[in-house]
């Protein structure tokens, strides 16, 4: 201990104060994150964990025609909601893995003919990567690269099809098959303006589903393969104050929709026909708000308008031709 002594003592006198501070002071693994939204990139920043918890909630008014016009339900009632956990968390100064769990309560009532079915069931769940190539600083310029996966969990079985339509009890809720997406999204900050956009292709895999059965070949059940997706996304952030305002425009198209009996070999799709008229394209507009004074905190708000949409040819599966309506979202996301 008496030799220690010195040694502490010439360290004082010979380094400066700056350097003995920044040896003793308590560090942080977490990279730095704004509470203004138009400040902050793509990626949540190395050490953050986010968790949040979130609805959306649409009523649908009707389907589209086959040329995208809008036509009314005439008696039926479709609620379709959304409920899901979300979970960010950033693993490396670039990068960040994602998980997105949803379940579905959804609701059917026809006046006319005494329907009234409901239920709540499981949904596919997402997870996946971003990884950021470009970064700029005051003024904040983000580019990230997006790689997901989506996994078929929900629920594929509508019921019996021994007695008929009518005993269907149940709703589908999944593709029944699995998605691939690589995309590309930027932001770029001007002031308390913001400019954001991207693009995504996702390839899906072809599978079993129980919700087709195949009857020409006796083959029981059938196979399916949703055709690729190609949708981009641009829209504008206004800052004002601890309230993001956002607005923006999507666009989607997708190949048809191929079913038909498994093939033999490494490729099961070769026997699979399009059906025709299942391929199309759709557009909506997007506002919302987001509200945090601290960077720990967020209360999201949005809401999502289509304008054009495609024949509703696989109801109930909104991930295939969705119904027509407004989709109102609210979601706490909290970070750590």
């Amino acid at each position: 201990m008496r030799k220690l002594l010195p040694a502490a003592l010439l360290a004082s006198l010979l380094l400066p104060a700056e350097a003995l501070a920044e040896a003793w002071e308590a560090k942080t693994m977490r990279a730095p994150l704004s509470a203004r939204e138009v400040e902050r990139p793509l990626i949540i920043g190395k050490g953050w964990l986010e968790i949040g918890v979130g609805a959306d909630v649409k009523q649908a008014q009707g389907y589209w025609g086959p040329d995208g016009e809008a036509i009314d339900f005439d008696d039926a009632n479709w609620l379709y909601t959304r409920e899901s956990l979300n979970v960010r968390y950033g693993v490396v100064r670039r990068g960040e893995i994602y998980w997105h769990m949803p379940v579905h309560y959804l609701r059917l009532t026809n006046d006319k003919l005494g329907t009234d079915t409901s239920g709540m069931y499981l949904g596919d769940p997402r997870f996946g990567y971003l990884f950021e190539v470009f970064r700029t600083d005051a003024p904040l310029t983000s580019v990230v690269t997006r790689f997901e996966l989506k996994a078929p969990a929900g629920n594929e079985t509508p019921g019996s099809y021994i007695a008929g339509p009518g005993t269907f009890a149940s709703f589908v809720t999944t593709t029944g098959t699995a998605d691939a997406l690589v995309g590309l999204e930027a932001r770029r900050q001007l002031g308390i303006i913001g400019l954001e956009g991207g693009a995504h292709y996702t390839y899906r895999f072809s599978g079993l589903a129980s919700y087709l059965i195949e009857t020409e070949n006796n083959s029981f059940n059938a196979r399916i393969k949703p055709g690729w997706v190609l949708d981009a996304n641009a829209g504008v952030i206004l800052q004002l104050g601890p309230v993001a305002l956002k607005g923006g425009g999507w666009f989607e198209t997708h190949a048809p929709v191929q079913i038909g009996t498994t093939s033999p070999g490494i490729f099961p799709d070769q026997n699979l026909e399009e059906v025709a008229g299942s391929d199309g394209w759709s557009a909506g507009v997007s506002a919302g708000a987001i509200v945090g004074a601290t960077r720990n905190v967020d209360l999201v708000l949005g809401a999502d308008i289509p304008l054009r949409g495609e024949d509703l040819m696989f109801f109930p599966i909104e991930d295939l031709h969705p119904t027509r309506g407004n989709t109102y979202s609210a979601a706490l996301e909290f970070r750590f």
